[in-house]
């Protein structure tokens, strides 16, 4: 599969991550592997039945302007820096939009989805300048855009990296042994091992003790998110949706996990409730919550939305859709974020330190 392409097919069917911001969009973002049921004890996959026909009285609306709710957040209120991309080039800079840094910027292919070391001093990324999902790579990178180095060194396709709190392990997925399992690496590429989860492993999210991941799983041809306990090896099923959940973010006071779903749709939400549609580029995704425990779904906003990252503190949301913008987990406050140095709305899978 090439950038280019608009679809991913998964069991004959269109692929659930269509088209979004621009045609490559996901086609870079998931491997094009066949979706296979994970051989987790207890789990059912779960139908997709999106309806058919809309109910008389339904209310559907397009997701494709902001939602705004209560006052703007204060640009002062917010710290830190941000790792975000255009799924081409890996860029850095302050959350105000200041000290603009091109990390990685091959025009030999894609380089994306970076995740901060605790410290703030590197980035691990996804490498996919031989093509995507010709032999992805797992790459670091220094803050500054030094020191680039391959961390996985496989055949194989590997991406979807993360960074323990503690900065002493990096968590991935990968299609090494020929189906989507997570595995564990030290930054400086050793003690690689496979993670004691008998599961389809696809976007890890660590837990802030380092004991748990979050992940998106697939069932037959449906994506649902679950837990998974690293020593043990347990798996607890998190989400249950005819449409896809994925790409989940623990929050990092613990209690949260932040993800991307495609319920909202009207493909897939009841007949008898609102829905939003996105127009021509596929699903509608916006962003949800639900406390690790499994209780307390929540949405966060209706607007379009497919990535999202937490601020350090726990008290914003980075979302990533027609632009790169900040919320409180009530859903008020969104401001968009910009630099000077790009002209065009930011976006990409991005991460917060």
């Amino acid at each position: 599969m090439q950038a280019s392409d608009r679809t991913i097919p998964i069991d004959g069917q269109r692929g659930p991550y269509g088209p979004l911001l621009s045609a490559a969009l996901i086609a870079v973002v998931l491997g094009c592997q066949p979706v296979l049921s994970p051989r987790e004890s207890g789990v059912t996959p779960t139908a997709t039945n999106p309806a058919s026909e809309p109910a008389p009285t339904r209310l559907e609306h397009t997701g494709s302007s902001p939602t705004l709710v209560g006052t703007p957040i204060a640009a002062t209120d917010l710290r830190g820096r941000i790792v975000f991309d255009d799924f081409e080039d890996l860029f850095a800079m302050n959350v105000d939009g200041s000290e603009l840094v091109t990390l990685a910027g091959s025009t030999k292919g894609p380089e994306f989805d970076g995740a901060w070391s605790p410290d703030g001093r590197r980035i691990v990324y996804r490498d996919s300048t031989r093509g995507i999902n010709q032999d992805d790579e797992i790459f670091i990178v220094r803050s500054d855009g030094s020191g680039r180095r391959n961390l996985t060194n496989d055949p194989a396709n590997d991406w979807g990296p993360d960074w323990s709190a503690d900065g002493k392990t990096i968590a991935f997925n990968s299609t090494r042994e020929g189906e989507m399992r997570g595995f564990l690496v030290d930054p400086d590429g050793k003690n690689l091992r496979r993670m004691n989860v008998d599961a389809w492993v696809e976007y890890p999210s660590f837990s802030p003790d380092g004991t748990k991941i979050a992940y998106m799983g697939a069932l037959g041809s449906n994506y649902e998110l679950f837990i998974a306990d690293l020593v043990s090896g347990e798996v607890t099923r998190l989400t249950q949706s005819p449409g896809h959940d994925g790409w989940p973010a623990w929050s990092p006071d613990g209690t949260t996990i932040a993800f991307s779903s495609v319920r909202d749709d009207c493909r897939f939400a009841p007949r008898d409730r609102e829905c939003w549609r996105s127009g021509d580029i596929g699903e509608h995704f916006d962003i949800w919550l639900i406390d690790v425990d499994g209780t307390n779904l929540r949405r966060v906003t209706s607007e379009f939305g497919q990535f999202v990252a937490w601020s350090p503190d726990s008290a914003y949301l980075l979302i990533s859709g027609y632009g790169l913008y900040v919320l409180r987990p009530d859903g008020t406050g969104r401001r968009e974020l910009r630099t000077d140095g790009i002209p065009r709305a930011l976006g990409g899978i991005p991460d917060w330190h």
